[in-house]
């Protein structure tokens, strides 16, 4: 009696493994054949994309919405079907968590962006770093002026500065020269105080990142100055005063934490 229920619990676990076993391989056949689908999908649509728009997207995913694609061109981001018949310009927003995906989706890739370049910044640092800022500047904009008097007191409350430059009247421009000056200088912070107070400023020159840190600027959507970029790759356009700016770089971390 004992060998006989030893018997039939040994052939019970073997047609127990084996079901499991073939359910297991059913279940990696599937996504195999799912995960070939959705390649196929996103092969076709990359073709169809680039003959339509005439460049390909530097990034193609599934969006939250069933069969809807999302599409970025830098940090620019579309919609389009399966089938790329149809192309959805504007912003995706989840109702229940009121989020703005396509955002969101911007500022992570802002962020990949910057965090892989060789940026060499004017460093503004904080003794007790808790944020760190990029600004894209301009050494001729007086609202860049206005922002650059407060860094002392952002510096204070944990937020070092590092500093890009955006010449916005371009590469031919005084502006961009005065700006090789102060990347030049021996002493580039206190080359920036000075150019952005409009003091008489040593004309320098010596191999620099300006025209790369500009066109950079305009790869990630800069279009004015002063163009802050937090730690998250959110892009805050405009001056903010340095009290304001403290409390939505801490949120915007707290977010990214959550």
């Amino acid at each position: 009696m004992i060998k006989k229920t030893i018997l039939s619990a040994s052939i019970t676990g073997v047609i127990l493994f084996s079901a499991f076993a073939t359910t297991q391989a059913e279940v990696a056949t599937a996504t195999n054949t799912a995960n070939a689908a959705k390649n196929d999908v996103l092969t076709s649509l990359k073709a169809i994309l680039k003959k339509k728009l005439r460049a390909e997207p530097s990034s193609l995913k599934e969006s939250v919405i069933p069969n809807i694609y999302e599409a970025m061109y830098g940090t620019e981001v579309v919609y389009v079907s399966a089938d790329g018949k149809y192309f959805i310009s504007g912003d995706l927003i989840d109702l229940d968590t009121r989020k703005n995906l396509s955002n969101i989706a911007k500022q992570s890739i802002r962020k990949k962006i910057l965090d892989k370049q060789d940026n060499k910044p004017i460093i503004f640092k904080a003794k007790n770093e808790k944020h760190k800022l990029t600004v894209f500047t301009d050494i001729d904009c007086p609202y860049c002026a206005k922002l650059h008097r407060e860094v002392p007191k952002l510096n204070e409350a944990g937020v070092t500065v590092e500093y890009l430059m955006f010449p916005r009247a371009g590469l031919a421009s005084n502006s961009y020269k005065k700006a090789v000056s102060v990347w030049c200088a021996d002493d580039q912070q206190t080359a920036m105080t000075t150019a952005k107070e409009r003091k008489p400023l040593k004309d320098k020159t010596c191999e620099n990142p300006i025209t790369a840190q500009y066109n950079l600027g305009g790869d990630i959507g800069v279009t004015g100055t002063p163009a802050l970029i937090t730690g998250t790759g959110k892009l805050i356009p405009g001056y903010i005063p340095a009290d304001r700016l403290v409390k939505m770089l801490e949120a915007d971390s707290k977010q990214a934490n959550n």
